[in-house]
């Protein structure tokens, strides 16, 4: 199975350290750093994910040549790259942790962006997949005309599944299914962000976006999905605890993608991805990936 991962990448870092003391210029905490770890983050993370469970992955996206595009590549030698020029600095969110808590997050380069430029490469890359992930994390790239035409092509044929973005574009008519958490389809329906609202923020965006499905993931509630048949489906989950929910929603769609690709409906699908967000956050979450 080769799956196209097609979206934008960050490069996350954390920062770790212990703090035991207050500064004495503020009463904030001073950090005496241990460890810092650098992995990629946005689609760069859905990649990571699918190749960890074994699977032949393109990673579809936009780099620059500064010294955090050169971590990010560093972090992604695992993965088969095809990355046009962009036109903006790399994104970098830096946690900065003390005793298991972030203290503090460090965003640079995470302005607006000009929507990249295009390749061949990033096409064909599209175009030879058996299933397709979006990771829409507002920097552009799903606003780049080229490759919407080559994903709504390519979605005639092919599951796409399409996680999307409050800054990002609608999810291209061709979508099998789109995965919006609770926030981004409230903020997107102009709903309240409660679960009770989740219905109603799934009928409006299915309309608006023209999807066959939307199922909104709701944390601990698990998830609901609304089909063609317009019959609002709850799939509950297993209520985890989890110190940080980094890369959850990332799980989610992967495991989406990847059993649809392999045949099976989309609630077969939902309850997949639920079990492997919960799973995920169980083991640890992103953190347990550098292992």
């Amino acid at each position: 199975m080769r799956i196209a991962v097609v979206g934008d990448t960050l490069l996350d870092e954390d920062i770790e350290g212990t703090a035991t003391r207050l500064s004495p210029d503020a009463p904030v905490p001073v950090v005496d750093v241990t460890r810092r770890s650098r992995r990629a983050g946005g689609a760069g993370l859905v990649a990571t994910m699918l190749a960890r469970d074994g699977h032949e992955v393109t990673l579809v996206t936009a780099l620059s040549d500064d010294d955090s595009s050169g971590h990010l590549r560093r972090a992604l030698a695992h993965v088969e790259l095809v990355a046009g020029p962009s036109r903006a600095p790399t994104p970098v969110k830096a946690r900065l942790r003390a005793g298991g808590a972030t203290v503090a997050r460090i965003d640079e380069g995470c302005g607006p962006a000009p929507i990249p430029a295009v390749t061949p490469e990033m096409r064909a890359a599209v175009a030879a997949a058996d299933v397709v992930v979006v990771a829409d994390y507002g920097r552009g790239i799903t606003a780049a005309a080229g490759l919407r035409e080559e994903l709504e092509r390519r979605g005639r044929d092919v599951p796409v599944v399409w996680d999307p973005h409050p800054r990002g574009e609608d999810p291209v008519s061709t979508v099998r299914l789109v995965t919006p958490n609770l926030a981004e389809a409230a903020a997107a329906a102009q709903r309240a962000p409660v679960p009770e609202a989740a219905e109603e923020a799934c009928r409006i965006l299915r309309a608006r976006w023209r999807a066959p499905a939307v199922v909104v993931t709701l944390g601990e509630h698990g998830a609901l999905l609304l089909e063609e048949d317009d019959e609002p489906w709850l799939a509950r989950g297993e209520a985890v605890v989890a110190a940080d929910p980094c890369g959850a929603g990332d799980r989610f769609a992967a495991t989406v993608a990847t059993v649809l690709a392999e045949g099976g409906n989309r609630r077969a699908a939902v309850r997949a991805a639920i079990d492997a967000a919960s799973a995920y956050l169980a083991a640890g979450g992103v953190a347990a990936l550098a292992g």
